[in-house]
């Protein structure tokens, strides 16, 4: 199978649009679309990345748009179904086509994972792309090579963490815990959950010890 991946700055889209407005990562999982009256209905499957209070706007912005015909928010994902105008989209969601990783929408921009068993028609993606210098202005082609099925995304479900541990591990991604080096510690994280630090090291040791074999394994 042949896999393509490249990042567009697309003027149009609602999605690159929020990005910049707010300082999330939005990592689109398309699943379905068609056509009626001339329109491309996109239904995909959002994930957020960023902090809560941005995550909010995004959403609240995202669900008045216009394009919006149907919009489903369980918290952690949330499922749209977009209408758009352009007859582009139908080229990206070919049936002949496949998408191996979600789409990642940040700062403005979009980077794709396409696959095909066919060359050709992924050279004809780019052609396209190509003609529409209008729509992106900023085209760059990463990746046209063939890929096994380790390179191919497959979701997983992850180990369910208690509420406290969720928000404790949750943080410190957000803060930084995790990076090196280390932009807060215990004592940061404690005192923006208001308690102590061995209460969030506790929550930390044991959200580790459920999701480490997991990341490790997968």
């Amino acid at each position: 199978m042949w896999n393509l991946k490249f990042k567009v700055r697309n003027k149009d889209s609602i999605y690159t649009l929020l990005t910049l407005k707010y300082k999330v990562v939005d990592y689109l999982y398309p699943v379905d679309y068609y056509i009626k009256k001339n329109k491309v209905f996109i239904l995909g499957v959002h994930v957020f990345e960023g902090e809560d209070e941005e995550i909010k706007g995004f959403k609240n912005m995202l669900k008045r748009n216009k394009k919006v015909k149907n919009f489903e928010d369980n918290g952690k994902e949330v499922v749209t179904l977009i209408a758009e105008e352009e007859r582009f989209y139908e080229l990206l969601f070919a049936a002949e086509l496949y998408h191996p990783a979600p789409v990642m929408i940040k700062e403005g921009y979009e980077e794709w994972y396409i696959a095909s068993f066919d060359r050709k028609l992924l050279e004809g993606v780019i052609k396209e792309i190509e003609k529409w210098k209008d729509k992106f202005p900023e085209f760059t082609l990463h990746t046209l090579a063939k890929i096994n099925l380790n390179d191919i995304y497959f979701p997983k479900i992850m180990p369910k963490l208690p509420e406290k541990q969720k928000e404790a591990f949750d943080l410190a991604l957000r803060k930084g815990y995790y990076t090196w080096p280390r932009k807060v510690g215990l004592g940061g994280l404690a005192r923006e959950m208001k308690v102590s630090i061995s209460t969030v090291q506790e929550h930390l040791r044991k959200a580790e010890s459920k999701l480490l074999p997991f990341f490790a394994k997968y």
